[in-house]
């Protein structure tokens, strides 16, 4: 553990001292989609930056945010059911990928900033839609920092050290994002950790 004082807001220094150097996509302005219109998503993307990284503990993937189209619109209204299928309209509600674990997928919200957990195996109409699962990227960026710096003893041998590591982290999780509570993501990624 780094520390308990964690941010709302982390700044670069912050991350990379649970994720490494260099750790941070951070894009210019050109290369952000025009269809990221969320401004504090925008500015922390261009001033921090975000992780690009494989948190192997928990098995998080970020990496593909370095790639050419690493942050490819989404029609959000096709892929959570908003419409319906002979509906050829273009698109007006984006979302992003920003990170998978698995085959589930934690997207950015193009115009709130909020990030929502999809599972592309809905196979009804709007049942990729999981709910909430972080409030912004900024907070998502905090959290992934918080699994990083509690990797240590998540990946220790002793059960008990394992265990108490797993509480504290949901704790200090909770603690800066109340959509970790009910997000059947984290459910999830708690629940291969214990």
């Amino acid at each position: 553990m780094k520390s308990n004082d964690t941010p709302l807001i982390p700044d670069a220094v912050w991350l990379e001292e649970r994720l490494g150097e260099g750790s941070l996509w951070r894009p210019d302005e050109a290369g952000l989609p025009a269809e990221l219109t969320d401004a504090r998503s925008r500015e922390f993307l261009l001033t921090v930056g975000f992780p690009a990284v494989h948190l192997d503990v928990v098995g998080i993937d970020t990496r593909h945010l370095r790639d050419e189209d690493g942050l490819e619109p989404f029609d959000a209204d096709e892929i959570y059911g908003r419409r319906y299928p002979d509906d050829d309209s273009p698109p007006e509600n984006f979302c992003f990928t920003v990170a998978i674990w698995g085959d589930q997928h934690l997207m950015l919200d193009a115009a709130d900033g909020g990030i929502t957990h999809y599972d592309p195996n809905g196979w009804d109409h709007g049942d990729g839609w999981q709910g909430p699962a972080a409030d912004s990227l900024p907070l998502l960026a905090v959290l992934l920092g918080l699994i990083a710096e509690s990797s240590t003893a998540l990946e220790s041998a002793d059960d008990a050290v394992r265990a108490a590591a797993v509480t504290d982290l949901r704790e200090r999780m909770i603690g800066q994002d109340l959509y970790v509570n009910e997000s059947a993501f984290w459910d999830e990624i708690f629940d291969c950790l214990g």
